[in-house]
């Protein structure tokens, strides 16, 4: 069991033990899937031969696996049957002809073309179900291949639907593990508690218990449901707050205005490529317009315009960015969300970017927001800066937090 200097416990060790071919964990965070997977992996290749491989999400992770094997090859007893690593196509080959590759889901033209004994999905959730069924399935067919898939839940999406079969007695091909992340005896109880204690409960549900949510945790939820507001010309005697994030390079500028007293949207401007005067003027005619006290991301690119929209006579503050006050200004929208205070204008884009934000938990349990990787988020700063000054000093309340 020990192939990479690792000793499993009962739970990984079941695990590796089982000699279904299609094995799903569903497990939670810091549980030990990578050096599981690992161990699996190369176990299959020293005992059985043939090609194997490891997919992940991101070409990042993938190389991030390999450097882990690599590494604890080299502390236990695995080294001695490395014949060659190669750091740059990310392949192992044994002495026993072996070969293992690392590869990433986000190029599945990459995962085709070969036949494998073996196949690690890791954080399989987050691979596509394209992936999986185009791809990676076939690729075992011919060698009548095994697959293990790794992950913590996103909802109940298609690694839902492989777990299930697992616990199904019509597919005996398949066999399915929930593990929460107190199964790992190395994760203090102290560390899960402030977790349990400091994060929304679906996120502390699903990262940690591995729980299978109706939606997946995400950032803001009732979004669709919050979509109903109509753009509208400014009406005397109310009040207006905006929210201006600033292009970045490749991203949108982005202007949101809402109605202080209802937190309905009212407008909605997003572009990109205009000169910084257009920019500014374009800016300006529409918060006069509504006489709007406007938010204003003043970090970086941002500080020299917040400057000069100060200038112009604006009713302007600025918003420095920093990991803590960017998530607070998020925590504060997402509690605008939950408490259903929000209305917003129906636009394709704003709505797909609140829906696919994303978070993350670091090494230190500290969670951070962003969009995913290639992605926009623009429309979502924008209208967290509007309701910050609407709702900012609410910042603080336990946001779905379990009790």
């Amino acid at each position: 069991m020990e192939v990479i200097g690792f000793t499993p416990r009962p739970s990984q060790r079941e695990i590796l033990s089982a000699r279904e071919r299609f094995l799903i964990v569903n497990a939670g965070r810091r549980f030990g899937k990578t050096m599981l997977g690992l161990n699996w992996l190369l176990q299959g290749a020293c005992q059985e031969g043939g090609t194997g491989c490891w997919t992940a999400p991101i070409f990042a992770q993938s190389k991030m696996a390999f450097r882990s094997l690599v590494s604890a090859a080299n502390r236990g007893t695995a080294a001695p049957a490395f014949r060659d690593i190669s750091q740059t196509e990310l392949r192992i080959a044994l002495v026993n002809n072996s070969v293992l590759h690392f590869r990433s889901a986000d190029n599945p033209d990459s995962l085709r073309g070969e036949g494998y004994k073996r196949v690690v999905q890791d954080e399989a959730a987050r691979q596509s179900r394209d992936t999986f069924e185009e791809v990676l399935r076939p690729t075992l067919s011919d060698t009548h291949g095994r697959l293990l898939a790794l992950s913590t839940p996103k909802g109940k999406n298609h690694f839902f639907e492989m777990h299930s079969r697992g616990v199904d007695p019509l597919h005996p091909e398949y066999k399915s593990w929930t593990f929460p992340t107190s199964d790992n005896p190395k994760v203090p109880t102290e560390d899960i508690e402030q977790a349990r204690m400091s994060l929304p409960v679906d996120v502390f549900e699903q990262e940690y218990l591995a729980k299978f949510l109706e939606n997946q945790a995400g950032v803001f939820r009732n979004v669709a449901a919050r979509i109903g507001a109509k753009p509208s010309a400014p009406v005397p005697g109310r009040t207006y707050v905006a929210g201006l994030d600033l292009a970045r390079t490749t991203d949108f500028t982005v202007l949101s205005i809402l109605d202080a007293e209802t937190a309905a949207q009212v407008y909605l401007d997003r572009f990109n490529t205009l000169d910084w005067a257009i920019q500014k003027a374009r800016i300006a005619a529409a918060v006069s317009q509504y006489n709007a006290r406007v938010l204003v991301d003043a970090t970086g690119v941002g500080d020299p315009i917040f400057e000069d929209l100060f200038r112009a006579g604006l009713d302007v503050a600025p918003y420095k960015f920093d990991a803590f006050s960017k998530k607070r200004l998020i925590e504060a929208l997402m509690l605008g969300f939950d408490e259903r205070r929000i209305t917003l204008l129906d636009d394709p884009t704003q709505k797909n970017e609140l829906e696919s934000f994303e978070y993350e938990i670091g090494s230190s349990g500290m969670v951070r927001y962003s969009a995913p990787d290639g992605y926009h988020d623009d429309t979502v700063i924008a209208l967290a800066l509007a309701f910050w000054l609407i709702a900012g000093p609410r910042v603080e309340p336990k946001i779905r937090r379990l009790t």
